[in-house]
């Protein structure tokens, strides 16, 4: 299992008093991607009420197999409960062509630890690398 992290490891920073954030990052994958990777995109700060990801990537599949979940890692290696698939549940196709995908999240989604906006690799794909991108957009709200 590999993980690929972040191309710029600064701490996420959010403004107080409930304002609008918007947090980016990238992930290099240098390997065609296997079962369990994990591609984190960019950091989010706990107390984030996100209500829209969007993610840019390049056909990482020539082929017909990877798919992958999208959702939310506790940057300190612990669990929340349903955080993985926060975005988008195991099964995701996306990926297989390059492509722009916004997810809209209803009801909006609340950070509450410091974390990683992961895509896990549920089947292996192709040998495909290249570039994904990440933006996690909502309201920094701080934590609790």
């Amino acid at each position: 299992m590999a993980n690929y992290n972040p191309a710029d490891p600064s701490p996420a920073f959010a403004c107080n008093f409930g304002n609008r954030s918007v947090f980016t990052g990238l992930a290099v994958t240098l390997a065609a991607l296997a079962i369990n990777d994990k591609v984190r995109l960019c950091r989010v700060p706990a107390g984030t009420k996100v209500d829209r990801v969007v993610v840019s990537n390049p056909d990482l599949d020539s082929g017909t197999t990877l798919t992958t979940k999208l959702g939310f890692e506790p940057i300190d290696g612990s669990t929340v409960a349903g955080a993985d698939v926060a975005v988008h549940a195991a099964g995701a196709t996306t990926w297989r062509a390059a492509a722009v995908t916004t997810y809209e999240i209803f009801p909006p989604y609340v950070v509450t630890k410091d974390s990683y906006l992961t895509a896990v690799v549920g089947a292996a794909g192709a040998t495909n690398v290249g570039t994904v991108y990440g933006k996690v957009e909502g309201e920094s709200l701080g934590p609790k």
